[in-house]
């Protein structure tokens, strides 16, 4: 019977080939999804890896709201504290390091008077001690030098690439109050990550950023590196008493796990909208595919009349239809789960398209995707095909002598379009209720013109 399956799609490979496009289009958009979100969140993980890494202890604002509603906030949202605390923590016997730093939100400003901005993406400002230690500087020098001047910046690679900015060039800067025109000294990147997406990155010299944003005497965060008989928690341990109530104290390590968690929560709403759309692709192609089959194994009655006749039981027939199946299934899948490494960046270029331009990193093929990819298509084929396989096994012997032969139709065919009046109704019933009734939840809402909309089209 593996033999006659296989032969069975060998004569029909058109109609095989059609089948399979539904299974293929909804295991890429799988596929797809999962590549870009994951290379994504791998952009985001390295750049808080990087921004961490030579830090043991990180020193940063605190609100005064609730423990989540704190996570949400940007860091320049949150408060700075005195700059007094750096001494502090500086004679502490187990920091061997300690630098203060600024972080807050500025725009640059492009050659045509207009703030460059992609899609709402963020202006970043940060500080650097130009003629100081660097190591807990997270950004790399790509040309020029750190700015030191009141006059001086170092912008993003991506802009200036962009942009057609150099180094020597004057480029436009709002941080607090009116627009200033700085010399752009340097151009430096985040290591790890090809493109920070549509955010740009204004770098000042420390005393610098202090004084534009406001913060003479305070500091956003403090980098601490530990002593070599300390570890980084007994560092945070003999931090913590000495904190003011606005400034909270974490690991580096936990510092960018948090903040990749954070970003995280924002991909697995991206990753859930396109995860639908493939759904909706496997659901449509689950039916393409069972109709297929079913016209398959109409046209096919005597053949199969033919193998009864010979012989063959109801389950090797069974077999052979199932088998035909998972053949599809497989080669589909196979197919999908490799064109979803082109539809990964075919979306990204749709989000860029749209103003949504998110950090990009060396492409991310987890096991997970292929698996996922792999048993969804390859399931949902074979399921689809389950109801004509079992048409298949009612076909008489008797039929290989008929011409014209049919198949018989089933107990329950009576009762289709009765069946069917009433899966409607109860669609439109759901719907309504999505649309209609009170006091429901956003989500419960959704819940309910999604089943309405999957009965209507069952």
């Amino acid at each position: 019977m593996l033999r006659v399956a296989l032969k069975g799609l060998a004569r029909r490979k058109l109609r095989a080939v059609l089948t399979a496009v539904a299974v293929v289009l909804g295991v890429a958009m799988i596929s797809g999804t999962f590549i870009l979100t994951d290379t994504i969140e791998s952009a985001f993980d390295t750049v808080f890896t990087v921004a961490y890494k030579k830090t043991d202890v990180v020193i940063s604002g605190k609100s005064a709201i609730t423990e989540s509603e704190q996570e949400n906030e940007h860091e320049s949202g949150l408060p700075a504290f005195s700059e007094s605390l750096l001494a502090r923590v500086r004679a502490l016997p187990g920091v061997a390091e300690a630098q203060g730093s600024i972080q807050d939100r500025a725009q640059l400003v492009g050659r045509n008077g207009k703030v460059i901005s992609t899609g709402g993406a963020p202006g970043l400002a940060y500080s650097v001690h130009a003629s100081g230690n660097q190591r807990f500087n997270p950004l790399e020098l790509v040309r020029g030098t750190w700015p030191v001047g009141p006059n001086e910046v170092a912008i993003d690679a991506n802009t200036a690439e962009r942009d057609h900015y150099i180094v020597g060039d004057d480029i436009g800067v709002i941080a607090r109050g009116a627009e200033q025109h700085m010399r752009i000294a340097g151009i430096a990147k985040i290591g790890g990550v090809s493109s920070l997406g549509g955010a740009t990155m204004a770098i000042f010299n420390f005393p610098v950023a202090q004084r534009l944003f406001d913060k003479v005497g305070k500091l956003d965060s403090i980098s601490v590196a530990d002593s070599n008989s300390y570890s980084p928690a007994q560092v945070v341990d003999e931090i913590a008493p000495i904190l003011p109530v606005n400034a909270r104290v974490r690991t580096g390590q936990a510092e960018a796990r948090k903040k990749t968690e954070m970003t995280g929560e924002i991909l697995s709403v991206i990753r859930d909208f396109l995860l639908a759309f493939a759904g909706i692709a496997l659901f449509v192609g689950s039916f393409v595919i069972a109709n297929t089959l079913s016209i398959t194994i109409a046209q096919r009655t005597r053949e199969l009349a033919t193998l009864r006749t010979l012989g063959a039981t109801r389950k090797q027939v069974l077999r052979s239809v199932m088998l035909e199946a998972f053949v599809i299934g497989v080669g589909a899948s196979v197919i999908g789960l490799f064109l979803g490494l082109g539809l990964a960046k075919g979306l990204n270029s749709v989000f860029v398209s749209l103003g949504i331009d998110l950090p990009q990193a060396a492409t991310v093929f987890a096991t997970r995707t292929i698996i996922v990819s792999l048993l969804v298509g390859i399931v949902i084929t074979v399921l689809a095909a389950l109801r004509p396989a079992i048409r298949a096994t009612r076909v008489p012997p008797i039929a290989a002598v008929r011409e014209g032969a049919v198949l018989p139709a089933g107990r329950f065919a009576r009762y289709g379009p009765q069946m069917a009046l009433f899966t409607i109704g109860c669609g439109v019933a759901v719907m309504l209720v999505g649309l209609l009734a009170s006091s429901l939840s956003t989500g419960s809402r959704l819940l309910g013109l999604g089943l309405g909309a999957v009965g209507v089209f069952l």
